[in-house]
């Protein structure tokens, strides 16, 4: 058989082997031989059960992606004749992997395979190519002797160390954070609408992907876990193992079904499906991404025919509850699958939208490439059609090292924070099926607020001019979700009109305060506005450091007497604070965010972790000074940082842009004459 045999020449006649065995999945998986270029399919993949193969009759790779989709089309001729034909056998086919780096890209047709069935246990099929009994007989014999040592066959070592990230943890945690914050501006530029952000874990591993595979698909079931090898890249092969929820394309009779996954939460103690279920954000994201979807299948599909099947269904799967919607068309007459997968790849459920611009911003914005993860392994099979995932949940191993890629959407109401833990949500089934752990320096999450903090409740202070409510959207927005991650239910939708009305009952003030407190009252949510007058916005301040309690500080809470006393210990001057676990990093001050001008003239602030309240007028003043092209940076800032500055200020929605004249005593340069453009363009005086 020559090296590069020619699909389309040859003709086939499907059969299939029923084999008497009770060896289960895992096992044999566990005995693939990486020499042998093992892949596997596992879960819902055409009609559910367990795909195996071995050897395969052709590869390409590397090959580009778009090249790679047309090579699909190369399949044999399949004699209508004969038990095999729709009969369910799949037979063989395509079994290819279409990383989201191209790089990871490779292609095997495989003639015959291993299937286990729940209800009907093993057998061996084959697509009966001509000129390949031989060649079938030794598989089959192969499969039979694989199934009669694999009960009793020793089990695989397989270690897998802890995970954690190649640069430290803060400064990985902090550049993330960053870009969230960075996605949003973005979003708010009107650049696109919404962008899967990702960041990689490291581990080490001793074992090869085929015991991995097997022994964490036994564990996690998952819907289309895939086992494929991928091609050399730095002198080692790489192997690709994916326990993936979702699937990307299911082909079938001139239809095709795409169902993306956009929403999580952690399944536990709380109620996370409720929580998913009220979570406007998750619902919003995923709505993209069914238009997104809808628009990349029409280009395939006949007129009228791409339909949303199911929107916003909940469905649990390890670890996690995702928010799953379905879309169905009929594909134009004569569509081939490399067509589909043209006009639908990369997913848009691990890119964003518009597809396009989303693209560009995640190579603009993500420290490590991708690799496979967020590209598709699938099987094309001449016989009953093609199936692909997006290979997310997924560990890449290469020279005893794995990779373990782990990402979410971001929306224009994202919390950096909580898209921080969604990351190690989504991350931490494998890890602990996988017998690890994840560096706890990454995945600290701080305790739910204590029950006396949550019953006060939370607010804003919106600053009203002459009767106009300052940045009254942005402003709601933040309470929103507070009370929807605290309190599990959000805004009315009439409160701005009525904060609005407030604000024009005392438009004869020149400046004016709204205060909005929200608060849980047996089952809901109670709101109280109040109005108070404004006198003039300080011009300067000192600041004095201060402690205060360790709990999460990104929600404006009601009680502030840790506030209080703060600012009555150092009166005049301004309490500003530090992190306890990172005391010489400087988080906000009592009344307001900080930016200080670092030696190469950037202003720096310090990114929205759990000590830091996102400010509304913080996030005003980095959005100005991107539009002036005024160098600014989200990054750590050290006490000696601030003391060192070419100048700082703190804001507010109520004060705008305050300079500082001194911190701790030492006197800082004047930046007044900066502070007073600001904000003449904040439209606080």
């Amino acid at each position: 058989m020559p090296d590069s045999p020619q699909l389309g020449a040859m003709t086939a006649r499907p059969y299939r082997r029923a084999l008497d065995s009770n060896a289960s999945p895992g096992a044999v998986i566990a005995q693939l031989r990486e020499d042998d270029r093992p892949g596997a399919l596992w879960g819902d993949w055409f009609g559910g059960g367990v795909l195996i193969f071995h050897r395969p009759l052709r590869v390409e790779e590397p090959v580009d992606a778009s090249e790679g989709f047309g090579r699909l089309d190369e399949q044999p001729t399949v004699m209508r004749s004969g038990s095999g034909v729709g009969s369910g056998i799949v037979g063989g086919g395509w079994l290819a992997c279409f990383g989201y780096d191209p790089t990871t890209t490779s292609l095997a047709f495989y003639d015959s395979l291993l299937r286990w069935q729940r209800d009907t246990g093993w057998s061996f099929e084959s697509l009966g190519l001509g000129g390949r009994e031989l060649a079938n007989a030794a598989a089959l014999q192969h499969w039979t002797a694989m199934l009669e040592a694999a009960p009793s066959a020793p089990t695989a070592p397989l270690r897998i160390g802890q995970f954690g990230v190649l640069a430290d943890a803060e400064s990985t945690r902090d550049s993330y954070l960053a870009a969230v914050e960075d996605v949003i501006s973005r979003i708010d530029h009107g650049r696109f609408y919404q962008l899967n952000l990702c960041i990689r874990l490291h581990a080490e591993v001793a074992g090869g992907g085929p015991v991995v595979f097997g022994r964490l698909c036994e564990q996690l079931e998952p819907a289309f876990g895939a086992l494929i090898t991928g091609p050399i890249s730095h002198g080692s092969r790489r192997m690709i193992t994916s326990f993936s929820p979702e699937l990307f394309l299911r082909i079938r009779d001139g239809t095709v079904l795409t169902a993306p996954i956009k929403g999580t939460a952690p399944r536990g103690a709380r109620d996370g499906a409720a929580a998913l279920r009220a979570s406007a954000k998750d619902a919003a994201e995923n709505i993209m991404i069914v238009d997104l979807m809808r628009n990349d299948l029409s280009r395939v599909c006949r007129p009228g025919t791409v339909a949303v099947q199911e929107l916003l269904t909940i469905q649990p799967h390890p670890g996690v509850w995702h928010l799953v919607s379905a879309i169905r068309g009929e594909l134009n007459p004569h569509t081939t699958t490399a067509q589909v997968l043209a006009a639908a790849f990369p997913p848009g459920s691990v890119t964003g939208a518009p597809k396009i611009s989303a693209q560009q911003g995640i190579a603009d914005l993500e420290v490590e490439r991708r690799g496979a993860y967020t590209g598709s392994i699938g099987l094309i099979s001449p016989l009953v059609g093609a199936d692909f995932n997006v290979i997310i949940r997924s560990f890449e191993l290469h020279d005893d090292h794995l990779e373990l890629g782990v990402g979410g959407g971001i929306t224009v109401d994202s919390v950096p924070m909580r898209e921080w833990y969604e990351c190690l949500h989504k991350a931490a089934p494998l890890v602990a099926a996988a017998g690890s752990v994840i560096d706890q320096e990454l995945a600290a999450e701080p305790p739910p607020p204590e029950p006396a903090l949550l019953a006060y409740g939370v607010f804003e202070s919106i600053l009203v001019i002459r009767g106009n409510a300052i940045r009254l959207a942005a402003h709601l927005a933040r309470l929103d979700r507070s009370c929807r991650e605290l309190y599990g239910r959000g805004i009315p939708d009439d409160l701005a009109a009525t904060v609005r009305q407030l604000g024009r009952v005392h438009a004869d003030q020149h400046r004016l305060a709204i205060r909005v407190l929200a608060r849980p009252s047996e089952g809901r949510l109670e709101l109280n506005l109040q109005a108070s007058p404004l006198g003039p916005k300080p011009v300067s301040s000192t600041l004095r450091h201060q402690a205060r309690p360790d709990h999460s500080w990104r929600h404006k809470w009601v009680e502030r007497s840790a506030l209080t006393g703060a600012e009555a210990a150092v009166k005049p001057a301004m309490p500003f604070f530090t992190s306890k676990a990172r005391p010489h990093a400087i988080t906000e001050t009592t009344r307001g965010n900080l930016f200080l001008q670092d030696d190469d003239g950037v202003w720096c602030t310090p990114p929205l972790d759990e000590q830091v309240l996102p400010g509304v007028t913080r996030r005003e003043v980095l959005d100005l000074l991107d539009d002036q092209r005024t160098p600014a940076r989200i990054r750590r800032c050290s006490v000696q940082d601030l003391l060192r500055s070419r100048g700082a200020f703190w804001t507010s929605s109520l004060s705008g842009a305050v300079p500082i004249t001194a911190v701790d005593g030492t006197v800082l340069p004047d930046v007044s004459d900066f502070t007073a453009e600001l904000n003449k363009q904040l439209g606080v005086w």
